[in-house]
């Protein structure tokens, strides 16, 4: 099951036609890094969603729905981020 978070970060990357490599170039991230959040592999980091933040508010296509500024998209991705954790964390416990 995806999390909020990847499926957040999918959504906008699919809306602007970025590849994961383009959204990882504009994020600063490695492209490997990037991969692995959206396919629920990784857990977000604080620079993650730093990156992110900065790819995802710097563009001039934005969603109606979605945040604009660098501030609100750290916000919701920081977020996202603890809920996925806490996903991860019980399902760990439950194996």
């Amino acid at each position: 099951m995806s999390s909020g978070f990847s499926n957040v970060i999918e959504r906008h990357r699919k809306y602007r036609g970025w590849s994961i490599a383009e959204l990882a170039r504009r994020s600063n991230l490695a492209q490997p890094e990037v991969s692995r959040l959206v396919n629920d592999v990784r857990t977000p980091t604080l620079r993650h969603v730093q990156g992110l933040a900065e790819a995802l508010s710097a563009t001039t296509k934005k969603q109606p729905e979605g945040p604009e500024s660098y501030d609100e998209w750290v916000a919701l991705l920081v977020d996202l981020g603890q809920e996925a954790r806490r996903s991860a964390r019980a399902a760990r416990k439950a194996s």
